[in-house]
This record gives structure tokens, C-alpha cells and sequence, in this order.
């Protein structure tokens, strides 16, 4: 599966119509913003001026200046400036600005960072600021904000694991629906045996993980173990790591799932969604995050569905629960926390960027703009809301978030994971190896 930090770049918004905004006249903006001294700031009676910086693709670029647009328009004493780049080159230039005293007032941050940056004083306190509005942001949800008693992000839309599962080639393969209210991770590996073994051309059942970090922490958390502790150590035991490598091993093997090559390749660094087992209709069944649901179902042109994870034992934890699709932060050193602060709202609770913004930066937290926005959303993003609500019953409270060195996990999986799949480590040494260096991450950060 793709990471989960950059899933919603591959989204592609559906709904009302957006004007069209040039690239050329973004990037001349955000040209504009990164001139911008300090925190911002107004001089005289003039507007207040405040630094906006994200990630994204072009199509979430196009949106936001329309978003920026509006709240320009009704708030004529703040002008909100541009700042934006790829995910790739977004955090070293967030990392150098911080550490200049020069961070934007309001910025899109990522759980992996978000404690590291609160935790050195980068970020604002939002809880102590009185015109926060959360709108009716469920208080579980929001805690994902939270850290060290302190909120230093708000959560913008949440994002569960979910199977993406084909139907199509299920049909072909005369394997019916799994039921997945009680599958098991036995009844898993059958399901995807039966469709390798149906002689589809060039398909397999399952693909094969063991180097991406969402379903080894599926795996855990239906252990009851979290990938980090809330004192901010490792909280997955080397055992229960071993374990999910000898199954998605037995997978390879067994030819149930893909073989090892065909894994690496698809979760390599420079593999897109497009290239996919389930976008090339070469898979029946891979964990992806739910709000991928429309890039998958675009590219394949078949009937993807969502199901929930396999469980250990039947009707057992599928080990859900909401991740936090991305959040808005205020730094610290903002010259005008006020207007950063109302701006964080109209991000978070204003119609006008819940219509603009969809399901494109996850499903809204929010349950009044979750009803608001569904109307208007593709078949796919309707599916992906109605998994989020479907599974409330089960969801658990989301796991800590990374501690500060903690952002390596993703990096380390990926090696030592491609040396089990490989068999140039043995699954148990090399989940001693994965948690001692994780630690040593965490313990010199």
C-alpha cells in the first residue's frame, strides 16, 4: 500500500466545479510568501498578513487558493499569503524555517511530526486560545491533536484502514464476498489461495505487505500493542513483529499473495497508485486507507469495495480506529496568533471550505460537514464516508502519536522488512533489530 502520509495526493476531488487557478500565478504567490519576514504581521492600519503553508498535489493547490480566496474576501483586515510544495521537499523547508525563527503562522502538519515540533515549543497551545472553535469535532478526535496536555493541532478529517477488495475479480474467480464481520486472517489467506488458484491471468489473491508501517500496526493493535507508548518508547514487542512477517512470508509462499519481487516493487519509493496490484486489477484483496477508495476505483474501472481487516479469531478486534488525515497548526512565534487562530477555524468549520475541500484531505471530523458535503461526493467518496460510520461500533482510541526521532519507523520497516521478505534476516532477529534501532532513534532525538 501506499504510505499513509502521502495517500491523498492521489485523490482526485469530485463534486461542484472549481475556476480554474494557474499554476503560474500560485507559484508567483508562494514566491510572495516566502519573501514575507517573520510571522507575518501588518504595519500601521494596514491588513494583518499571515504565512499558510501545505503539501499537496496540483489539484489541492487549485482548491486552497480558492479557500484563501474567500476568507481574504470576508475578512478584509487579514490577508492569508501562499506557501505550498510536494510532500517530498515539504518538511526539510518547514525543518530550516522553524529553526530560523521564520515558520509560516499556520501550516498543515502530519501526525509523524506533529509531536516532535509541539514538544520543542515550535507549535501553538490551541486549548488556551478562547476564539478556538472546534465546531461538534468529536472530543476522541480531536485528541489526536494532543500532546503532552497541551493541543497543538486540529484534526481536518480522519482516515480508518480498510481491505480494498475486488468484486469483480472475485466473481470471476467464483470466490464469494467475504463476510467481514468474521473473517479471520486464516479465512484471509484461503479467500486469497482460491483466487490465485482460479488461473486468472497475472493475478493473485492478496498483495503481500512486510515493509509498509499501516498494516503491521493493524497486526499489533489486534494484539493490543500500539507502535508507540504514550511516554513516547516503542510499544511493539520484537514477537508480535516476527509474527506478522511469518504470515505475510506464508502468504508469498503459499501463493496466496504476491511473490516477494512483485511486493518490493509495488512499495517502492518511486511506485505510484497507479501501478498498483489493485489499480492494475492484478490483486483481489490489499490494506489501503479508505479515503483511496476513488484514485483505486479510477484507475482499476472495476467494482472496488471496502471491507474491514481480518480479525484473529471470528467476529474478533479488527484493531481500527480513525487516524487523523492531517491537521492545522499555529506556530508559536505567530505575530498574530488571533488571526491565524480564526483562520484555523475557517478551515475546520467553514461551509465554504468544507464544500471546497470534500473528502480530498480525508473524511471531515466533523459530523455535521460529513452530512453537509455527501450529497455532493462521488459513488466512491460516499462509500468511504458510509465505512467510517459503519465501523463506529468497533473503532478504538487512536494509538499515541510518534514521539520525536519516532518519524524513522516508516525508513527501518522498509530495510529490515526487505531482508525478511528476502530471507537475508530471519523474522525474529531482524523485529529485535527493527525495535532496538527505532528505540536508539527515539532515545538520541
Amino acid at each position: 500500500m501506499r504510505d499513509a502520509r502521502e495517500q491523498h495526493q492521489q485523490q482526485r476531488p469530485t463534486g461542484p466545479s472549481r475556476r480554474a487557478v494557474g499554476l503560474g500565478a500560485l507559484g508567483a504567490a508562494a514566491t510572495t510568501g516566502l519573501a514575507a519576514c517573520g510571522q507575518g504581521g501588518g504595519s500601521g492600519d494596514g491588513p494583518v498578513r499571515l504565512r499558510f503553508t501545505w503539501w499537496g498535489s496540483d489539484t489541492r493547490h487549485q482548491y486552497t487558493q480558492e479557500i484563501i480566496d474567500a476568507f481574504n474576501a470576508e475578512n478584509p483586515d487579514v490577508v492569508v499569503e501562499p506557501e505550498f510544495t510536494e510532500w517530498s521537499g515539504y518538511w526539510d523547508r518547514l525543518a530550516t524555517t522553524v529553526a530560523a525563527n521564520d515558520a509560516p503562522d499556520v501550516m498543515q502538519m502530519d501526525a509523524a511530526y506533529l509531536r516532535s515540533y509541539a514538544d520543542r515549543g515550535a507549535l501553538l497551545d490551541l486549548s488556551q486560545e478562547e476564539s478556538l472553535d472546534t465546531g461538534d469535532i468529536e472530543e476522541s478526535d480531536l485528541a489526536l491533536g494532543e500532546s503532552e496536555g497541551g493541543l497543538y493541532g486540529i484534526v481536518q478529517g480522519v482516515v480508518p484502514l480498510a481491505v480494498v477488495t475486488n468484486a469483480d475479480l472475485l466473481e470471476q474467480a467464483g470466490v464469494p464476498l467475504p463476510d467481514d464481520t468474521a473473517w479471520t486472517w486464516e479465512e484471509y489467506a484461503a479467500a486469497g489461495q482460491a483466487v490465485t488458484q482460479a488461473g486468472l491471468p497475472n493475478v493473485y489473491g492478496i498483495q503481500t505487505e512486510g515493509v509498509q508501517g499501516p498494516p503491521m500496526e493493524n497486526w499489533a493493535r489486534q494484539r493490543g500493542e500500539s507502535l508507540f507508548t504514550d511516554s513516547g518508547d516503542v510499544g511493539l514487542s520484537p514477537d508480535t513483529l516476527a509474527e506478522f512477517w511469518e504470515y505475510q512470508l506464508q502468504l508469498a509462499e503459499s501463493g496466496a499473495g504476491t511473490p516477494v519481487t512483485l511486493t518490493i516493487e509495488r512499495n517502492s519509493a518511486t511506485a505510484s497508485l497507479e501501478q498498483s496490484g489493485t489499480a492494475t486489477n492484478t490483486v483481489a484483496f490489499a490494506p489501503w486507507w479508505s479515503t483511496q477508495l476513488t484514485a483505486l476505483t479510477n484507475a482499476s474501472g472495476q467494482r472496488l469495495v471496502l471491507l474491514r481487516p481480518p480479525a484473529q479469531t471470528p467476529g474478533g478486534n479488527p484493531g481500527l480506529y480513525y487516524k487523523a488525515s492531517m491537521y492545522w497548526s499555529v506556530s508559536a512565534r505567530s505575530r498574530n496568533p488571533e488571526a491565524a487562530v480564526r483562520f484555523v477555524n475557517y478551515l475546520a468549520t467553514s461551509d465554504t471550505a468544507a464544500d471546497l475541500m470534500l473528502t480530498e484531505r480525508g473524511i471531515p471530523a466533523s459530523a455535521r460537514i460529513r452530512e453537509r458535503i455527501t450529497p455532493n461526493l462521488a459513488e466512491t467518496d460516499q462509500a468511504a464516508v458510509a465505512y467510517v460510520e459503519s465501523i463506529a461500533d468497533v473503532v478504538e482510541e487512536a494509538p499515541p502519536i510518534p514521539p520525536a526521532g519516532g518519524n524513522s519507523s516508516g525508513e527501518i520497516l522498509t530495510r529490515i522488512g526487505a531482508d525478511v521478505l528476502f530471507e537475508r534476516q530471519e523474522p525474529a532477529a531482524a523485529a529485535q533489530a527493527y525495535v532496538d534501532e527505532l528505540q536508539g532513534q527515539i532515545d538520541s532525538a
